[in-house]
């Protein structure tokens, strides 16, 4: 006992260092990111919102090294954590407890960091706090009232594409939102500041679930709490997204996790109440209460239990779905809103598909986008009727539906794989881990096809002005099929790793 313990001391101090070392790396990464894009004063600019290329604009060109090599670093970073963490808890259980602290300590700071980013890939911050303003100075109802009622606002340019649009989000994001300015932050930057700590808050919380309160799936696979808790509050994705540019989809994330332990803890009432809040943040979280609620119905040990359970579901699913929106207004206007988004398009498989049959055959292309929704349903019966098989579990399927859901919307958004990551996190695998992984990395380097390639160069090519794209050769029928291409198949690198390996350790290690 007295030989082993120096030995294995130090192999715990050295990956405390080794996870500091990285952490100091992210965390200074995160800050040049911050001097480089920074909340104030850009926000403040007159016109029109910014994103990182105008930001870039007028000789700073250069810059985007900081930002591109700076995400290489982190996801580098991330990786070389995730793998110390797996490998000091699969020796030393025990060892890699006393690291949940650190772990914490590296993301809430990079958090804390990251509320003076700039937001970079979306500008959303800057919708929820003109429609809490509006709610708070003019009384009117984020759900009812478009921000561009209100025209000598001095914000509602920065509403953007929901100018004359109602608020897409639930009552409860709402009241969220309200709070700050409710509470005299009135100012843009302060107003973008209190939106990103409530993201802080709910991805604190959010770590502290995953690392104290939850257990992985298969128990006798060696992933740790750590491990998983790192897999979250330290990945490029996550800090960039739900920190730096402050969207809402954190704190559906956060209820959809504790929904998830609870239901671990066998609370399925509270369970059912906490997925129900998550889809009054944002709709998405709907999609996993059919899928727990049949889970729950499975685990009972009789008819009358589950007739109890069933009802129990209901009542607070729709119950509290349908109180918390009246309380907001009259059906069906509430709603206006969330119909509005169904119509969004943008750069998903979808959307590409339909991009380039419209150049081929424009009559067909016309059924594309109307009926991915049907596929998507398809898809979802099949995951349900696996479930209902005990061919899948509760977070093998949800995980599943997410996805087929991110890839089969008619608009994709670079904070969507937020949605999943819950999943991943309580069920950690080598297929799990590299669909995320590499969602991550591919979704963020995106940004340069969104913003830098066709702006400057591609745009201007003489090839593409002049050569055999000539006819086609503009944005969206060029950057969407490029973009899409890589973004939506290196995901599914791991299952090619997997059918190359052997399965069976492909699926016991995080990487092989």
């Amino acid at each position: 006992m007295s030989t082993n313990q120096p030995a294995e001391n130090q192999t715990y101090l050295s990956a405390r260092k080794e996870v500091t070392r990285w952490g100091v790396v992210m965390a200074v990464t995160y800050l040049a990111f911050v001097l480089v894009f920074p909340l104030i004063p850009n926000i403040y600019v007159e016109g029109k919102m910014l994103d990182l290329e105008l930001i870039l604009r007028n000789g700073f060109r250069p810059l985007i090294w900081v930002y591109i090599l700076g995400l290489g670093l982190l996801f580098y970073a991330f990786w070389r954590v995730v793998k110390t963490l797996h490998q000091l808890s699969k020796e030393q259980p025990e060892q890699g407890k006393r690291l949940r602290k650190l772990v914490l300590g590296i993301g809430v700071l990079c958090g804390i960091i990251l509320l003076g980013l700039y937001p970079i890939t979306a500008l959303d911050v800057s919708v929820y706090v003109v429609n809490a303003r509006n709610w708070v100075l003019y009384n009117a109802n984020p759900l009812m009232v478009p921000p561009g009622s209100f025209p000598s606002d001095p914000y509602s340019h920065l509403a953007g594409e929901y100018v004359d649009k109602t608020s897409p989000y639930g009552p409860l994001w709402e009241v969220f939102a309200r709070i700050p300015i409710q509470m005299g932050v009135r100012d843009i930057g302060a107003g973008i500041i209190a939106m990103k700590i409530i993201s802080l808050f709910a991805f604190t919380g959010m770590a502290v679930l995953i690392g104290w309160y939850s257990r992985q799936q298969d128990e006798g696979f060696a992933v740790s709490e750590v491990t998983a808790m790192a897999f979250f509050a330290l990945n490029p994705l996550v800090l960039l997204e739900a920190l730096g540019n402050g969207h809402n989809d954190m704190l559906m994330a956060a209820f959809v996790m504790l929904g998830l332990i609870l239901w671990q803890r066998k609370q399925w009432a509270w369970a059912a109440l906490a997925l129900t809040l998550a889809s009054l943040i944002k709709l998405p979280a709907l999609i996993i209460i059919p899928l727990f609620g049949l889970t729950v119905l499975m685990e009972a040990d009789s008819w009358r239990e589950r007739l109890i359970r069933g009802l129990g579901i209901g009542a607070i699913v729709l119950g509290v779905m349908l109180i918390s929106y009246r309380l907001m207004g009259p059906f069906p206007e509430v709603f206006s809103g969330i119909i509005q988004s169904f119509s969004r398009r943008s750069f998903s498989p979808a959307y590409a598909t339909y991009v380039i049959v419209r150049e081929l055959a424009p009559d067909i292309s016309k059924f594309i986008l109307p009926n991915t929704r049907y596929i998507f349903l398809l898809i979802y019966a099949f995951i349900t009727i696996a479930l209902l098989r005990r061919k899948l579990t509760l977070l093998e399927a949800g995980f599943l539906a997410y996805f087929a859901l991110i890839y089969l919307s008619n608009a994709f958004r670079m904070w969507y794989p937020l949605w999943f990551i819950p999943f991943a996190v309580l069920n950690l695998n080598s297929r799990t881990f590299w669909r995320t992984f590499l969602f991550s990395l591919t979704v963020e380097f995106s940004i340069l096809s969104y913003f830098i390639l066709w702006r400057w160069y591609w745009r201007y090519w003489e090839w593409g002005l002049n050569g055999p794209l000539a006819a086609y050769w503009d944005y969206f029928k060029i950057m969407t099929p490029f973009t899409v291409s890589w973004v939506f198949t290196l995901p599914f690198l791991a299952d090619l790793i997997g059918r190359l390996k052997d399965k069976k350790k492909f699926m016991e290690e995080l990487w092989v």
